[in-house]
C-alpha cells in the first residue's frame, strides 16, 4: 500500500472490513463448531451472480478488505471466480480455511485469482490432537508438506488458533506451529453462543471458561508476544481491554461493527456482526443500511474487538476534519488529540504483520 493510498484511507476512517460465509457446509468436525450438525439436505452454498454484485456494492460504499469464510470455503464452488472478482475491483482478500482440500495446484490458482491472505486453523499443540479434534486423519501432515508451496506462492500463511481446552500450555503450542512452519498466529477468543445465522460457536465445555480463566489465557498470551519468534498478531492494547471488560470497566475504543465492519451468511444477507441477530438486507442493498455507531460492548469476538482498537486513530482522524468542517475547532481537535490515538497508533505498529503474504 502506498503511502497516498495509506492517507487516503486514513480521512477516510480506514478500511471498510466485510466477512462473507459463502457455505454453511464444512468437512470437519469441531466440537466447538455447530457446522458439523447443518445436515447434507441443509447446506447451502452463496449465489454466485448475487455475490458478484454484491462485491461491487461493498466496495463503492468503502469496503476494502474481504474475508471469505465458511464453513468450509473451499467447498465453495464459485470461490476463484469470486475472488477474481474482488480482485478486479481493488479489493483486498483473506481466507479462512482447515487446508484439507488444498493442493499446490489450487495454492496457484488462488494467489493467480488475488487472494492476499490465508489463514489456517490449528485447534490443538499436536498432530494426533489437531487431527482428531477435526475428524480429519493426516489432516497436520498435509498442512505441513504445503506450507512451503504457500510460502513459495506469495501466500505467507496465517495460523488462526481458537483459546480452548485442546491447549494445556500455550507455549507448547506455539512450538508446534513453529514446527508445522508458521510465522504469524492469530489467536480467536472462545465463543459459546452468537446470534446471528452464523455457526462458528458451540456450547461445549472445551471453550466454557470462567472470567478468571480467560483473564488468564490474555496474559499468557501478552506475555508469549516477547518470548516466542512467531508474530502474535492480536495486539496487547486489545487483549487488555478483554481484561478490563471482564473486570466490569467500560470500553475505551469502541466497536465498529456496523460502522467500518460487517458480517454476510451464505443468504448472502447483512448482519453488524456474527454476534447480534438482527439482519440488516440483503448484499445488494448495502448502499442503502445506514452505518451504526452506539459504542456496542455485546461481545468479545476478535475479528471485531482487535481491529477496532487498530483503527480508532483513523476513525478519530475522520471525526476531527468533519468538526472542523463543520466550523467545531474545539471537537475536532479533541478528537485529533485524544490520548487513545497514540494507543491506537502503537497497536497498528505492532499489527503490521498482518500486511504481510
Amino acid at each position: 500500500m502506498t503511502g497516498k493510498e495509506l492517507l487516503r484511507l486514513m480521512l477516510q476512517g480506514g478500511p471498510g472490513f466485510c466477512q462473507i460465509a459463502v457455505t454453511n457446509a464444512c468437512n470437519a468436525h469441531c466440537h466447538f463448531c455447530s457446522f458439523p450438525r447443518v445436515a447434507p439436505g441443509e447446506r447451502v452454498m452463496a449465489d454466485p451472480a448475487r455475490l458478484c454484485r454484491g462485491l461491487k456494492v461493498l466496495r463503492d460504499q468503502g469496503v476494502n478488505y474481504l474475508c471469505l469464510t465458511g464453513g468450509e470455503p473451499l467447498l465453495y464452488p464459485a470461490l476463484l471466480p469470486a475472488l477474481g472478482r474482488a480482485r478486479d475491483l481493488a479489493i483486498h482478500t483473506l481466507l479462512c480455511s482447515n487446508g484439507w482440500l488444498l493442493t499446490p495446484a489450487y495454492i496457484r490458482d488462488l494467489k493467480i485469482a488475488g487472494l492476499s491472505t490465508l489463514i489456517i486453523s490449528i485447534d490443538g499443540p499436536t498432530a494426533a490432537v489437531h487431527d482428531a479434534h477435526r475428524g480429519l486423519p493426516g489432516l497436520t501432515g498435509h498442512i505441513r508438506e504445503l506450507v512451503p508451496e504457500l510460502r513459495r506462492a506469495g501466500l505467507d500463511p496465517v495460523a488462526s488458533v481458537t483459546l480452548s481446552r485442546l491447549i494445556i500450555d500455550l507455549g507448547e503450542m506455539l512450538r508446534f506451529l513453529e514446527e508445522l512452519g508458521f510465522r504469524r498466529v492469530t489467536f480467536s477468543y472462545p465463543i459459546t453462543r452468537l446470534n446471528s445465522s452464523y455457526l462458528g460457536f458451540a456450547d461445549h465445555y472445551s471453550v466454557d471458561f470462567t472470567p478468571a480463566e480467560l483473564y488468564g489465557w490474555f496474559s499468557r498470551v501478552k506475555e508469549l508476544k516477547a518470548a516466542t519468534s512467531l508474530h502474535i498478531l492480536n495486539p496487547r492494547l486489545a487483549l487488555s481491554e478483554l481484561q478490563r471488560r471482564l473486570r466490569g470497566h467500560p470500553p475505551r475504543f469502541p466497536c465498529l461493527a456496523g460502522y467500518k465492519y460487517w458480517f454476510v451468511d451464505w443468504d448472502l444477507q447483512v448482519f453488524r456482526c456474527h454476534y447480534l441477530g438482527e439482519p440488516l438486507g440483503p448484499l445488494e442493498e448495502f448502499c442503502q443500511i445506514p452505518p451504526i455507531r452506539n459504542g456496542c460492548n455485546a461481545c468479545a469476538i476478535d475479528c471485531y474487538r482487535d481491529p477496532s482498537v487498530y483503527q480508532y486513530l483513523a476513525v478519530s482522524v475522520a471525526d476531527s476534519l468533519a468538526a472542523l468542517r463543520r466550523g467545531n475547532w474545539l471537537a475536532g481537535l479533541g478528537a485529533l488529540l485524544h490520548p487513545y490515538n497514540f494507543l491506537s497508533l502503537a497497536a497498528l505498529l505492532e499489527g503490521r504483520h498482518w500486511l504481510r503474504g
